[in-house]
């Protein structure tokens, strides 16, 4: 009975032994996969570290521009704003103009009016030899 327990151990050392190594070839070509989805999980992180810096840049001049867009929206309202007060100034000025001018050709009547030439007869021995 040892002899066969002893080949019956035998039996089961060398199966485990064959076991074994068929583990060690499994677990090496697991480090090896292993190993390959580090380093593809290291290209997708720079990847995405690579995108997200580039988003992030993005949002920062985005920001920069709606801030110089609100700038400069403030300085087109501020310039509409002028525009319709010259406008406002150039219709006044254009009213006045209007009436200044009907009170020239108003002053221009009355002032011709006023000067009527007065024909003046001169005598014809009075004018001299030439109006002969």
């Amino acid at each position: 009975m040892t002899i066969r327990y002893i080949l019956r151990l035998r039996r089961q050392l060398a199966e485990a032994r064959q076991e074994n190594t068929r583990l060690e070839h499994e677990i090496q070509g697991l480090n090896v996969e292993n190993a390959d989805v580090r380093a593809a999980n290291t290209e997708l992180r720079d990847r995405a570290q690579v995108e997200l810096q580039w988003r992030l840049d993005a949002v920062t001049v985005i920001d920069q521009h709606s801030v110089e867009r609100a700038r400069l929206l403030g300085r087109l309202e501020q310039a509409v704003d002028w525009a319709t007060e010259v406008g406002r100034t150039n219709a006044c000025i254009d009213q006045r103009d209007r009436h200044l001018a009907a009170d020239n050709e108003r002053l221009r009547r009355e002032l011709a009016a006023l000067k009527r030439p007065v024909a003046r007869v001169i005598p014809l021995q009075n004018r001299g030899h030439e109006a002969a």
